[in-house]
């Protein structure tokens, strides 16, 4: 697997971006979604297997997130996102993946072109942000976010909360963590799950989708995603809840049983 580091700019951010490329002509491009306060150089390892299948992989740090620049904590808003993905080009066929809110962008992104993407996976996706939120906070935030969206706040979200063992980071690269939110962006979020909510039914039933989601996760509660995949019915709709794992069912104790799952899911699927 070759990894290419690059900058890209967009919309005055400088942007930095992992691209994972396999031997030979890839088969398709996976784009891949990073968490809040997450960042991209974490994620090779994982998506390797995609790679091994034949698939480049390409990961972006978000503005305010990892080696990116921006105020931490804070995006514009979609027509940002939008516009990020819109860039990417794309080789061979089309998938998409995220991690938390990455699962929850790529869940957007896989409606917003549902002929595209041949399948998508979806690692303890955000589905409720508005659960983390204070009571008063989520009556505050439609107002607050319009006079000051770049003001930001903590996410709640703790070390504890997402691993039962020790991140495999290097120590340079634990300053690229944070644990904030910017209260527009935050609001972006709120709306984007409402939408999510509404139009669930309409994800796609033939392409394969795989849902990952640790079974004492704190963060984003196996339940929620449980009783939505109740309402899709579709045969190449996988889900796979890890025993024992928090938010990062990917690292920890359970890593091994999780990229077991993985590599099952894409040797027999897309």
């Amino acid at each position: 697997m070759r990894i290419d580091e690059i900058s890209t700019q967009l919309q005055g951010y400088q942007l930095h971006r992992l691209i994972l490329t396999p031997k030979g002509n890839p088969e398709g491009t996976l784009i891949f979604f990073h968490g809040q306060g997450d960042f991209i150089d974490r994620y090779p390892p994982l998506l390797q297997v995609f790679v091994e299948q034949g698939w480049k992989c390409v990961l972006t740090d978000l503005p305010g997130h990892g080696r990116s620049e921006g105020k931490r904590g804070h995006v514009s808003g979609f027509q940002f996102i939008d516009a990020m993905v819109d860039e990417i080009p794309i080789e061979g066929k089309a998938a998409i993946a995220g991690h938390s809110m990455g699962g929850m962008l790529a869940l957007r992104e896989l409606l917003r072109k549902l002929e595209l993407y041949q399948f998508g996976w979806f690692s303890s996706p955000l589905l409720s942000p508005a659960r983390q939120a204070s009571s008063l906070m989520n009556i505050l935030l439609p107002f607050v976010a319009q006079l000051f969206p770049w003001i930001t706040r903590s996410t709640g979200v703790r070390t504890e909360d997402c691993t039962s063992g020790e991140h495999n980071d290097q120590p340079e690269t634990k300053p690229l963590y944070h644990s904030k939110i910017s209260l527009g962006w935050a609001l972006e979020l709120f709306k984007t799950a409402k939408n999510l909510e509404a139009q669930w039914l309409n994800l796609p039933r033939t392409a394969p989708l795989l849902f990952t989601q640790g079974d004492a996760d704190p963060v984003c509660p196996a339940e929620l995603l449980r009783v939505r995949l109740e309402k899709l019915n579709g045969e190449n709709i996988c889900y796979h809840q890890i025993k024992n794992a928090l938010h990062e069912p990917f690292t920890g104790d359970p890593a091994d049983e999780f990229r077991k799952i993985l590599k099952n899911w894409i040797l027999t699927n897309p």
